[in-house]
């Protein structure tokens, strides 16, 4: 049954005169699109959510108002597609009293372009991923990029959180003219805040005498990094231990599976960004090796080099190095910045010597790199602003 709930201070406070954004996200709790509606509200804006919901990672809840579109099943891509007709009419009715749709992802927005038909609504579309089929060759490819392109060119601004996705699809592979507003997964203010009440990151003790401590977290999606990390533990927990959390999803089952791998753990899920400190506190290194073997595809691989993951700024924040490969989103800048232990191969056998091989002088050195980097590299300073004025400039070209 849809219901709406109430969140924080913003039910029943928008203002006359004060511009009032509705959302449209695919999962209610996504870190991402709960950080973008605190940026929204920070800004000055009124905002309204309205969501779909799943059994998926809830690390951050929305803090609006937020409506329920009702339940998607995961890979029911049939019943999926009749939920998001079911939920046009009622979608409708939260649009017409907005000003402004912001959709995540273009699902989202073609809903909300449907949704808002005649009502003369502009639309929001925000980028944070680039899929397989939109890359693809041959039939399903083409029609998923002219399906893109079409829904592109209905909406007033696109934000990317990687240039890859403006620059490299949407506007040179798709030849959009859309207004492109680059906002990357950095730290906002509002997690700033609440991390400042939050006990701070202490450096962890020399590696003398002790083992290197691994840690994945996040939305747990690639197996084969599940397999090396068990198996690292495994045949070598002499010298390493790895901490596991997050919400998994492939293998689905590491909560049970890591009850057999001696020395892993595997922490369940967590809330963001209020259980950081105490992950990130805890590790020497940040896995951030994804999606593995995946790389290989040309096509794909353009579009997973597009950007840099959540683990990647939070790691810079917590002054904690990550394990990337080099020729990914997250090891192209790590490397230059000095940051991280970058592997340039996908041989398991090699990268447990490389793992192995990290010495204490590594990890100093690198949490020195860390220290020096700006606060710009890892979290929000002007964007706030420049989104702000972005959204004002589309609405009142509208």
């Amino acid at each position: 049954m849809a219901r709406t709930v109430l969140f924080g201070t913003e039910a029943g406070s928008a203002k006359r005169g004060m511009i009032r954004i509705a959302t449209i996200l695919p999962i209610v709790g996504h870190p991402r699109d709960s950080k973008r509606i605190a940026m929204l509200q920070a800004a000055g804006f009124s905002v309204e959510a309205a969501a779909f919901e799943r059994h998926y990672h809830t690390g951050r809840m929305p803090t609006c108002n937020w409506t329920s579109l009702g339940f998607l099943r995961h890979g029911h891509y049939v019943e999926r597609v009749f939920r998001l007709v079911w939920a046009i009419p009622k979608l409708r009715r939260i649009i017409s009293r907005s000003d402004v749709v912001y959709a995540s992802g273009p699902d989202m927005a073609l809903i909300g372009l449907l949704a808002g038909i005649g009502l003369r609504r502009p639309v929001v579309l925000e980028v944070g991923d680039i899929r397989r089929i939109q890359v693809a060759r041959g039939f399903a490819g083409a029609v998923m990029r002219r399906l893109d392109r079409a829904i592109v060119d209905r909406c007033g601004l696109l934000v990317a959180t990687a240039k890859g996705f403006s620059e490299g699809y949407y506007c040179g592979r798709l030849g959009c003219r859309v207004q492109v507003l680059q906002l990357e997964n950095k730290l906002d203010q509002a997690a700033r805040d609440r991390l400042d009440l939050l006990p701070t990151v202490s450096p962890r003790p020399p590696l003398v005498g002790r083992k290197l401590r691994i840690g994945w977290f996040g939305v747990l999606r690639c197996e084969w990094s599940w397999h090396l990390l068990a198996n690292l533990a495994r045949e070598h927990g002499d010298l390493v231990e790895v901490v596991i959390a997050g919400h998994p999803l492939n293998p689905p089952d590491i909560a049970e599976r890591a009850k057999s791998v001696p020395n892993l753990k595997f922490l369940g899920e967590y809330r963001s960004p209020e259980d950081l400190p105490g992950l990130y506190g805890q590790v020497d290194l940040v896995w951030t090796v994804y999606p593995g073997p995946e790389a290989s595809d040309h096509a794909w691989r353009w579009a997973l080099l597009a950007s840099r993951s959540n683990r990647f700024y939070e790691s810079c924040y917590f002054r904690r190095p990550i394990v990337t490969m080099r020729d990914s989103g997250d090891g192209e800048v790590a490397e230059r910045l000095g940051v991280a232990l970058c592997l340039t191969t996908q041989d398991e056998s090699k990268i447990v010597e490389t793992v192995l091989g990290v010495q204490d002088t590594d990890l100093r050195r690198w949490q020195e790199n860390l220290a020096k980097l700006p606060e710009s590299v890892h979290s929000y300073t002007t964007e706030g602003d420049e989104l702000r004025d972005a959204v004002i400039s589309m609405l009142n070209g509208w």
